[in-house]
């Protein structure tokens, strides 16, 4: 049981993806964390044996990740991000959108951020979006 209530929805970001790729090949690529290193914010991507990621993360430093909730036939790719001394619950969805599909990243803000530092801290979400689009695109079969 949680003991913390909440009094108010935390702020909430999102932000979105829309690629020419297939739901399938981008839930293949996220699913692989070591490719999260090709975003450019993120270095030296590592699996443990507790099914956690332990990376270097140019925002947050030492950090790691562990994909929390997955499900290929929904597009769920949850997972829980540590670093920077927070915990936060990154909810994925990959959805079909046509001929290719959109990836939306809900970012809820974690305890211990004010607005302003959880704005800052997603700043450079935009430009990893735009390298893994590219990376994408560029590995068509």
């Amino acid at each position: 049981m949680n003991s913390t209530i909440e009094t108010e929805p935390q702020k909430t970001i999102v932000k979105i993806m829309v690629s020419e790729e297939s739901n399938d090949k981008v839930f293949d690529f996220f699913e692989d964390a070591k490719n999260l290193e090709i975003g450019g914010a993120i270095s030296n991507v590592v699996k443990e044996m507790d099914e956690w990621y332990s990376f270097n993360h140019k925002v947050a430093g030492n950090a790691r990740l562990k994909i929390s909730s997955k499900n290929r036939e929904l597009g769920i790719l949850d997972h829980l991000f540590e670093g920077g001394g927070l915990s936060w619950t990154v909810y994925v969805r990959i959805i079909n959108n046509g001929y290719g599909s959109t990836t939306s990243w809900t970012f809820l803000k974690p305890n211990g951020l004010a607005d302003k530092q959880f704005e800052e801290q997603l700043k450079g979400f935009d430009v990893e979006i735009e390298n893994w689009n590219k990376h994408l695109s560029s590995i068509r079969h």
